[in-house]
């Protein structure tokens, strides 16, 4: 994106006259005097002065003794501290002085405070959705529990002080563009602000909820049809744990229909639907030194995440006598989430494991008891109060059980009336301390390190990848997973039940987890975390193409090093696409085809399966299955409860072993149709399809395939639209219109570790600065960074471009 220049927006003597017009706030507009006064307005958000100054003492920060932050050339902070409190302190201040508003306003939107900020009404439902949902609570819970353990406390409490100490310093010209455009001010940071953005960001990777719609097609296709389309497992998988012994678990391959659930308990045929995205994950393998050319292992790590500007990341070296950590940490939050430091490096993707459970309740009429086992139980109830600009506060009452919050009731029906009355059960609101897990982990030396740090996370489940630089390696289905019943948790549950409520969890030392395999090498793409043996029935929205071509390409090489890696990390390639288009091919006769469809067809014969963003034939598969589907599944789509469709793999397998199954019929034909005629049919609307897309580069993936990062006001001069890029979200760089890999990172330990890595964005929040979206091109590009890993102090002063000293 163009670097924005405001002091071309305006000319300087309109500006005159504007500043002296309008001195106050009108509507929603900021006051425009004072937003577009020269000296104090937004044209001061244009400048890099501070982040380039070569060397800037900064005192009076009220920080314990001193700290010193050196900048590299793509000005990344370098944090030297010579005690954990003062780490964390200029962590804190630095975070806030590159991403203070988008911090904040995440904070907002996590608390469901943006009432606050706007005063459309369509703010105040998202406010009471947020406020029932009960991150707030929840966050406060946590804080409760993290007050209780020193070390947590006081990394959280050193790192809101540098926040506020930045914040203390701030003035009219020098708040962010954001705070002008809104017209408000940034408030005091607290303890309870960083919480909520890790809050934030495990609703982000948990929301998969399709309790609803499995009990609707569970009921309408019966426990055959159901477990034929929606199967626990669907035999094309690489489990995240390969080497597990044991006897099947019957409960892991099929489900069968519980006593329960029937039109009885469940009348209303309506769906629920999810704004999760179930494609978000994650891509990470590690292998040790049998498999590199160094001798020593290799981890990379790519979190597929909503792509936004400012990023999710932000890239910082923290280093103190007890840690000298590189990697990036969330805006907002002390320590590093993904990194590596002299001797260990781990990386993270998403479980995938649901967690969270819906329960039909019976509440009476003036909603103040439920039914529980014959009984009536008193239903709580408290009272949320959601301030809103230029109006009165709004107080929300929200009833909760043994269960959890009734999020949609008869005052607040109108997201979901499927869900009306039901109580959430989500992991996410108990209390936890998922910060302890990451400041150890930053300090970790070992595999024993290692372990010490993940116990303590719960919740959502995550996929740890971890290497050592002795060559251990390892990785771990990690979270709190419940003990449950075969099908618990996939349907809705009967909350009058107290046997619908589980009460144990797995053990630690039973989560799925593996170490060093005989096969030199570990991977994670959100698939099945293990095979049909392990003894405890779990579920999810497992991914499965990606962790296959990713286990292809680690299987059958043997001498890795950073720049192999890079390949395999930025590959394009849908494995899925090689084995569904040579079943389509065999389903088409081309007797009937003209020369143009012949000459696609040679052309699709001789693809190499790419996503790239110059390559014509991705987009006439993508038309070519998307057709197939759709004329396969219309039983499935005519339902008036549908939300979703089987997934590839089980088409596929209907097209290979099935070929007159009787989905293949389509509804309203006379003709009894079979898949040699459904895949025919699909290739001529495609071809159509792919017709009007026009000349070559109508054609191109790339121009079919465009990225959008936007920034949380959506406003286009903040945000990129309409980039082309390469991918697939079936290709190990998993694309799609916002989303995508939100960090790249390749760590060879070693006696010195050397990381490479890039994020789509920059190091800066303001939209003005140059350092705002400069990482963007060559991440699109598939282009890496080496990451400065200071190993002194001398190291980075020597090296470093500027430098700010605080006192």
């Amino acid at each position: 994106m163009k670097r924005i220049n405001p002091s071309f927006l305006f000319p300087f003597s309109i500006l005159v006259l504007l500043i002296w017009g309008f001195s106050t706030a009108m509507f929603d507009l900021p006051p425009l005097g004072k937003f577009m006064n020269p000296f104090l307005g937004f044209i001061q958000n244009g400048s890099d002065v501070d982040i380039d100054n070569l060397e800037r003492k900064i005192s009076d920060t009220g920080i314990n003794n001193s700290a010193t932050i050196y900048f590299d050339e793509r000005k990344v902070p370098h944090i030297f501290a010579d005690s954990e409190d003062d780490l964390y302190f200029a962590q804190g201040y630095v975070t806030a002085s590159l991403r203070l508003w988008q911090m904040d306003f995440i904070s907002y939107v996590a608390a469901g405070r943006l009432s606050e900020i706007f005063t459309d009404d369509a703010y105040l439902n998202y406010d009471r959705s947020q406020r029932r949902l009960g991150l707030l609570l929840a966050a406060k819970k946590s804080l409760t529990l993290i007050e209780r353990d020193p070390i947590t406390l006081k990394a959280l409490s050193n790192y809101t002080k540098g926040v506020n100490a930045y914040i203390k310093g701030l003035n009219y010209a020098e708040l962010p563009l954001e705070y002008k455009l809104l017209n408000y001010e940034p408030e005091e940071w607290s303890n309870l602000k960083s919480i909520l953005l890790l809050k934030h960001m495990g609703n982000n990777l948990s929301g998969y909820e399709e309790d609803l719609n499995m009990t609707n097609l569970m009921l309408a296709l019966g426990t055959v049809n159901f477990n034929k389309l929606f199967p626990q497992s669907n035999g094309h998988t690489t489990p995240v744990m390969q080497e597990l012994v044991g006897e099947l678990n019957p409960s892991l391959k099929e489900i069968i229909q519980p006593d329960y659930l029937n039109y009885s308990f469940i009348s209303s045929k309506t769906t629920y639907k999810s704004n999760y995205n179930p494609q978000l994950g994650s891509n990470s393998w590690v292998v040790d030194g049998q498999k590199t050319t160094s001798g020593f292992p290799i981890l990379c790590n790519d979190p597929h995440l909503t792509l936004s500007l400012p990023s999710i990341w932000l890239e910082v070296q923290l280093n103190c006598p007890e840690m000298n950590v590189y990697g990036v940490a969330i805006p907002g939050t002390p320590s590093v989430i993904i990194g590596y430091n002299e001797n260990i490096a781990w990386g993270i993707t998403n479980g995938a494991d649901d967690v969270k459970d819906w329960y039909k309740m019976k509440i009476s009429e003036d909603y103040s008891t439920y039914q529980m086992d014959g009984k009536q139980v008193k239903l709580k109830r408290h009272f949320e109060t959601i301030n809103r600009k230029g109006k009165k506060p709004f107080v929300d009452t929200i009833y909760s059980s043994v269960h959890g919050p009734i999020v949609f009731d008869k005052s607040f029906p109108n997201i979901n009336e499927g869900l009306g009355n039901h109580a959430l059960r989500w992991e996410l609101l108990e209390p936890s301390n998922e910060f302890l897990t990451f400041i150890k982990l930053n300090k970790a030396k070992n595999y024993n390190d290692y372990v010490d740090a993940i116990k303590h996370y719960k919740c959502p489940i995550q996929n740890f990848t971890f290497a050592c630089k002795d060559n251990t390696i390892s990785i771990n289905h990690q979270g709190n997973i419940p003990v449950r019943w075969e099908g618990q948790g996939m349907f809705i549950l009967d909350g009058s039940k107290s046997t619908h409520l589980y009460k144990k969890y797995i053990p630690i030392d039973s989560l799925p987890a593996s170490k060093n395999p005989s096969s030199h090498y570990l991977l994670s793409a959100n698939q099945h975390p293990t095979t049909d043996n392990y003894p405890y029935y779990y579920y999810g929205y497992f991914f499965e193409t990606r962790a296959n071509r990713i286990n292809k390409l680690l299987k059958n090489e043997q001498h890795f090093d950073q720049r192999k890696m890079q390949r395999l990390q930025t590959d394009n390639t849908n494995d899925f696409a090689s084995q569904a288009l040579p079943e389509l091919l065999n389903h088409l006769s081309v007797k009937g085809l003209n020369e143009k469809q012949i000459s696609l067809i040679k052309r699709l014969k001789s693809w190499s399966f790419d996503y790239n963003r110059s390559g014509q034939m991705a987009l006439f598969f993508e038309l070519w299955w998307k057709n197939t589907e759709t004329l396969t599944w219309d039983e499935i789509s005519n339902y008036s409860f549908y939300s979703v469709l089987p997934e590839n793999y089980v088409l596929l397998d209907l097209l290979k072993n099935e070929p007159e199954n009787a989905y293949f019929d389509r509804l309203g034909t006379s003709k009894t149709e079979h898949s040699n005629l459904i895949v025919r049919k699909a290739f001529f609307k495609a071809y159509v399809e792919y017709l009007q897309k026009g000349d070559n580069a109508g054609v191109e993936w790339g121009n079919n395939n465009k990225l959008m990062i936007l920034h949380p006001t959506s406003k286009k001069a903040f945000s990129i639209t309409d980039m082309k890029s390469s991918g697939h979200p079936s290709a190990i760089n998993a694309t799609s219109t916002s989303w995508g890999p939100s960090w790249r990172m390749i760590v060879e330990l070693g006696d010195r570790p050397r990381g490479y890595g890039i994020y789509a964005g920059g190091q800066s929040g303001n939209a003005g600065s140059k350092y705002y979206d400069n990482f963007i091109a060559p991440w699109n590009k598939g282009k890496y960074y080496s990451l400065n890993f200071y190993m002194t102090k001398g190291e980075a002063k020597k090296l470093s471009k500027s430098q700010w000293i605080l006192k």
